[in-house]
């Protein structure tokens, strides 16, 4: 594979010699082979990669005793240096929420290099934010201009909105149905209550001397007020019962359950007494 992209190099394809350096490198580490695979990605502006294999290459050659070949990558590296162009991804402190998680084009960025302008390859690069029960987040850059350093913020990822339980969405459902039914019924009230007191009114031109003194045309709207009204009172304590229950449906789906709390079991029902009528919400704990 060596042997290969040497001859592939000599040819102008770099592109295609790079891959068999890169497994060659991985199969037999050794001096030569990282030099060439620095000079093949150099060749294909990846300079943020060539300059990383030449710094890897000197290491490996001081190891071997290699002082010329070490020399010779330093050199190479240093000369990549105005070239480079750098990203720093900045997570500011208070959105470091726990199991926070940095991608830089899908690989994890260590925590050490949060804020640090890191070299990375001319082009595009995706940077990725991801924590548990939060909104991930997603950015590309595009990073072509020599010497360029990006700084890159991550936002705080908000809390994830998760819809109601199925069971949940149809009491709520029903509990809109039924407090829109409700109100349908005080808006019936209210007509009656109106057609009351206009009707009463009307009475009172056939009870010209005395109110409780009427021709019979004035009671006969005397008593259809009173129907209008007794009518109007039934159907507002009626419509106002479906309308709290309405309420109590909705309200009660989407307050949170627990497993460490007790169950709770929640009676609605109407109170009547000599000083008035209404409703009585009771819970059981």
């Amino acid at each position: 594979m060596f042997t290969e992209a040497r001859q592939l190099l000599d040819a102008g394809r770099a592109p295609e010699a790079c891959p068999k350096l890169e497994e060659s490198q991985r199969l037999d580490p050794a001096v030569g082979t990282a030099l060439n695979l620095a000079d093949c990605y150099e060749r294909t502006n990846r300079t943020a990669s060539a300059y990383i294999t030449f710094e890897d290459a000197a290491a490996l050659a001081r190891r071997t005793g290699d002082t010329a070949r070490a020399e010779e990558a330093e050199r190479r590296a240093q000369a990549l240096q105005p070239k480079l162009v750098r990203l720093a991804v900045n997570v500011p402190e208070p959105h470091r929420i726990p199991g926070l998680t940095i991608l830089r084009d899908g690989q994890p960025l260590p925590q050490a290099q949060w804020g640090t302008p890191v070299p990375v390859d001319p082009g595009e690069h995706v940077v990725e934010a991801k924590a548990p029960d939060r909104t991930p987040w997603k950015k590309t850059v595009q990073l072509t201009t020599p010497g360029t350093v990006e700084q890159l913020a991550v936002p705080l990822l908000g809390e994830v909105e998760r819809p109601p339980p199925p069971g949940r969405t149809a009491q709520r459902v029903a509990g809109i149905v039924v407090g829109s039914v409700g109100l349908a019924g005080l808006a019936v009230a209210g007509g009656l209550s109106i057609a009351a007191v206009t009707t009463d009114k009307e009475s009172k031109q056939y009870c010209p001397e005395d109110p409780n003194k009427c021709y019979p045309r004035g009671v006969a709207l005397r008593n259809e007020a009173i129907m209008y009204a007794d009518t109007a009172t039934v159907v507002v304590i009626a419509s106002g019962v479906v309308v709290a229950t309405g309420v109590t449906l909705f309200l009660l789906a989407g307050a949170p359950k627990s497993p460490n709390k007790t169950a709770r079991t929640w009676v609605l029902a109407p109170h009547a007494s000599p000083q008035g009528a209404g409703l009585v919400l009771g819970g059981v704990f």
